[in-house]
C-alpha cells in the first residue's frame, strides 16, 4: 500500500505500485508490506519499502516495457539496526542524503523535513523489532528532547536581553571610567 502523503508528491502520474510489487517478488522474494514514494519524476523512481524483516531505500530505473532495474540502494536489515543509525541530512542543493552505516543515497530535493524520513524509516524498523526495543528507543528519544530542551534554555538565557543590557551598561561604565583617568591625565600634563 502507498502512502497518502507520497499519493500527493510524485510527479508523474505513471508510478506502478505492481511494478514495485513484481520487482520487490524478483529482486528480495517478497512484496513489501509497505511503500512510500519520496519522488517519481521521468521513470526514476525514489522509493522506501517495508519488508517483514528489513527496509530498503532504492532509486529505481523504469525501462521502456515497465521493468525496474536497481540504480542504487540502501539495506537496513532490523538485525543489523540499532536505533539511531538511519541518518538523514540535507546537502548544499536541497537534496537528502540517507545513511546507514557505509552505504548511502542521495534523494531528490523535497520540501519535506530530511529528519521526518529518518523517523519515518526508524519507526518502520522498530515495528520490526517489537515493543521492548520501541519504548526503550522512546525512553532515549524522550531524553534526548529533554537534553536538547535543556541546552536551548541555556542558549536563550545566555541570550537574554537583561543580561545584554547589564553587559551594556558595564562597559559604558567602564569607558566612562577610562576617559575620564585619560582626561585627568592629560589635563595633569598640560598644567605641568
Amino acid at each position: 500500500m502507498i502512502c497518502q502523503e507520497a499519493e500527493r508528491n510524485y510527479v508523474d502520474g505513471d508510478f506502478d505500485e505492481d511494478a514495485i510489487d513484481d520487482w520487490s517478488m524478483r529482486t528480495w522474494g517478497e512484496a513489501p508490506m509497505e511503500i512510500f514514494l519520496w519522488s517519481s519524476i521521468d521513470r526514476r523512481h525514489e522509493v522506501m519499502l517495508k519488508f517483514s524483516n528489513m527496509v530498503v531505500v532504492a532509486l529505481l530505473l523504469e525501462n521502456d516495457s515497465g521493468e525496474f532495474s536497481n540504480e542504487r540502494q540502501i539495506l537496513i536489515r532490523v538485525n543489523e539496526w540499532n536505533p539511531g543509525s538511519v541518518q538523514a541530512n540535507r546537502m548544499a542543493d536541497g537534496s537528502i542524503k540517507v545513511r546507514f552505516r557505509r552505504q548511502d543515497v542521495t534523494l531528490s530535493p523535497m520540501m519535506r523535513p530530511h529528519d521526518a524520513l529518518s523517523s519515518m524509516l526508524e519507526e518502520w524498523l522498530m515495528s520490526m523489532r517489537g515493543e521492548p526495543d520501541r519504548h526503550r528507543d522512546r525512553t532515549k528519544r524522550l531524553k534526548a528532547v529533554k537534553r536538547h530542551r535543556d541546552a536551548v534554555s541555556r542558549m536563550l538565557d545566555q541570550a537574554s536581553i537583561e543580561k545584554l543590557n547589564e553587559a551594556y551598561e558595564e562597559m559604558e561604565a567602564r569607558l566612562s571610567r577610562a576617559e575620564d583617568e585619560l582626561g585627568g591625565r592629560a589635563f595633569e600634563e598640560e598644567t605641568a
